[in-house]
């Protein structure tokens, strides 16, 4: 079958119940019943700038990784990869940055990582909140219960949005310099 959503049009497959045999030959066929059950059919990843990609493969994988979870309804656990995605970018960004010092951006919690490697105050500022609610997911008991799967990953793409400003900027001022 294909998905009868027009931009999708995907192949799956939809499992069905053979159909009981009649005892009399005289009745109709019953048709086969459908289970309610399809197979996943091909999931799609979130495409990200070649510059975040350079800077963490690993992020891109796990991030995507956990976007295929939340597509497939598993939405307790995706939030746990989402924040573990996070950790691999900050981490990646930060040895960039400070590649002499990689062994204690290795082993360092993520919150001291951003707080000692981290210099730019915007990217600060939204990977914080983004592993405050990467935590969430994590935890039994919520700290921040007015906030959501949305909003993580809305501040991870905040996040992802200003370290590829940082990168083009400083890409242009190489290029292009006073």
């Amino acid at each position: 079958m294909n998905c009868p959503v027009f931009f999708c049009q995907e192949s799956f497959v939809a499992y069905y119940e053979p159909a009981a045999r009649q005892q009399h030959q005289s009745l109709p066929i019953n048709k086969p019943t459908y289970t309610g059950r399809t197979s996943v059919g091909k999931l799609k990843g979130e495409d990200f700038p070649n510059d975040i990609s350079e800077i963490s493969e690993g992020f891109v994988k796990i991030y995507n990784e956990a976007f295929i979870a939340e597509q497939s309804g598993l939405v307790e656990i995706c939030g746990v990869g989402y924040r573990k995605a996070l950790e691999f970018l900050i981490k990646d960004y930060a040895i960039k940055r400070h590649p002499g010092q990689q062994d204690k951006i290795e082993k360092k919690m993520l919150a001291a990582c951003i707080k000692d490697y981290v210099t730019d105050e915007k990217i600060k500022s939204v990977a914080k909140r983004a592993v405050w609610l990467g935590n969430d997911e994590t935890h039994f008991v919520r700290t921040w219960e007015t906030k959501n799967l949305a909003d993580l990953k809305k501040l991870i793409s905040l996040t992802l949005h200003w370290i590829e400003a940082e990168i083009l900027t400083e890409s242009f001022e190489n290029e292009m310099p006073d």
